[in-house]
């Protein structure tokens, strides 16, 4: 993400706004390094503009963000709101247009398209301090939301999908920060119903969400995805004895620590680690716990590439 941005050259924003701007960032970047798969994400807030939702002002280099006042105020707010078109003159559009320049680019590699989870985009939408107080004050709103979202979620999938899509990624970043209880109320149901849908369509699906996911396992192990991608603050090791060989794996370097501030040396030695945690009793794909930061020297990744070919690829 910010990271291919830098390295194209190409400023955050464009990045961010437009289709072409991220297929070139994301194919000279995948060129430059040689690893396996590009995306098409950018930031949470894609799905929310698109309703109209105004960002908070940001920089050339800044990552956009929803305004703090909420967008949906109450359930009038949502009945007002209709499913965008993906294909219309919507920031959806332009994530589409830059999957089918990687789809016809580099057509032998992975392109993972993205989608936000009903959890995560409904916090977007109400604001998550608000939604948050909802579950525990008026638990239908947020329900509401949610219902809403896995419409909207399903519509953006299956564009994607009609334009070439064969991995979809789901982001739940924020999902940790509920307890167990209200993930199987306000997270479960509505994220299962959104990856049947999708897996009806025939294509993977890998979900990810930051921090400490532990409390959430029993939950996430009865999700018909294909990968789960695990942070750098998860036991690699307690992963794999939970979910056995049920999902491919993939992480969980810290970004930081054993990437950006890192040595190849460094970044060889944790890829060994997460490999011998992981990779040896299951599928596994290397790669840091979650977005490579846009400082990490170049040099890095060299080394993180090189790790997966040295310790993990094809084995």
């Amino acid at each position: 993400m910010q990271f291919a941005a830098k390295i194209a050259n190409v400023s955050y924003r464009d990045y961010c706004m437009s289709g072409e701007v991220m297929a070139y960032a994301q194919a000279t970047c995948s060129r430059r390094f040689g690893y396996d798969s590009v995306n098409v994400t950018s930031d949470a807030v894609r799905e929310y503009q698109a309703l109209g939702g105004p960002t908070a002002d940001f920089g050339a280099e800044s990552v956009p963000a929803a305004e703090p006042e909420p967008f949906i105020k109450d359930l009038d707010d949502l009945k007002r709101l209709r499913v965008p078109d993906p294909l219309g003159d919507n920031p959806m559009r332009e994530q589409i247009r830059a999957l089918q320049i990687l789809r016809r680019e580099l057509p032998d590699q992975p392109v993972y398209a993205w989608v936000e989870a009903p959890f995560q985009e409904s916090c977007i939408l109400r604001d998550i301090n608000y939604f948050m107080v909802d579950i525990r004050t008026n638990p239908e709103l947020p329900k509401e939301i949610l219902k809403f979202v896995v419409e909207m979620e399903t519509a953006f999938a299956y564009a994607q999908i009609e334009a070439g899509a064969q991995f979809i990624g789901i982001g739940d970043a924020i999902a940790s920060l509920g307890s167990a209880d209200d993930y199987a109320e306000f997270n479960f149901p509505y994220l299962s119903e959104l990856v049947e849908r999708i897996k009806k369509r025939g294509v993977y699906i890998k979900y990810h969400a930051c921090g400490r996911t532990k409390h959430l396992w029993k939950y996430i192990k009865q999700l018909n995805i294909d990968i789960l991608n695990l942070d750098s603050l998860i036991d690699f090791g307690a992963a794999r004895e939970f979910f056995g060989d049920k999902f491919v794996l993939k992480g969980n370097l810290n970004p930081v620590t054993e990437m950006m501030d890192a040595t190849p040396e460094i970044i060889h030695a944790a890829s060994q680690r997460s490999f011998a945690q992981a990779g040896q009793h299951g599928k596994f794909i290397l790669s840091p716990g979650c977005e490579l930061p846009p400082s990490t020297p170049p040099e890095n990744l060299d080394a993180l590439v090189e790790s997966a070919r040295l310790f993990c690829s094809y084995q």
